[in-house]
């Protein structure tokens, strides 16, 4: 058995990033929607922290 002595809990920080894109609205009507909302938006975040251009 692990103990842990004073651990906190803490939410990774991708899942707190995909909770927080989950509270969004979708606009997009759901018979056209092919990926989640929240995961574009995460697609978008990590290309511009990696400078992507294209």
């Amino acid at each position: 058995m692990h103990e842990q002595t004073g651990a906190v809990y803490r939410p990774s920080r991708l899942r707190t990033l995909l909770e927080h894109f989950a509270a969004i609205d979708d606009p997009r009507e759901p018979p056209k929607v092919r990926y989640p909302l929240r995961e574009v938006l995460f697609l978008v975040v990590a290309a511009t922290i990696a400078d992507c251009e294209d």
